[in-house]
């Protein structure tokens, strides 16, 4: 059995907010560092918790609109990820497809 934590590899994600839906790339590693590639930008993932298929993790995100804290909450099943993210723009479903 593998001590790495289930989330760990790179996630295509999908949620829609109300700037439009997004498909970001989250790179979540096994040392809780990791990174989100999004058409605006990258974003250092910060605070990368495992705790069986969950994780968690906070994003600071800056945009021309302003700046803000994202907290991601999901749980892995295999290649699937489901899960929600929220902060001071609302709350999204969450979904993802581990890429590797």
């Amino acid at each position: 059995m593998s001590d790495t934590p289930a989330a760990v590899g790179t996630w295509i994600l999908n949620f829609v907010t109300p700037i439009g839906e997004l498909t970001p790339e989250a790179v979540l590693k096994a040392d809780g560092t990791g990174r989100i590639s999004i058409d605006f930008g990258t974003i250092e993932v910060l605070d990368i918790t495992y705790d069986g298929p969950g994780v968690t993790f906070t994003a600071n995100v800056q945009m021309p609109m302003g700046e803000f804290d994202l907290t991601f909450e999901g749980t892995v099943s295999g290649d699937d990820l489901t899960g929600s993210v929220y902060g001071s723009v609302g709350t999204f479903p969450v979904t993802g497809v581990r890429r590797s």
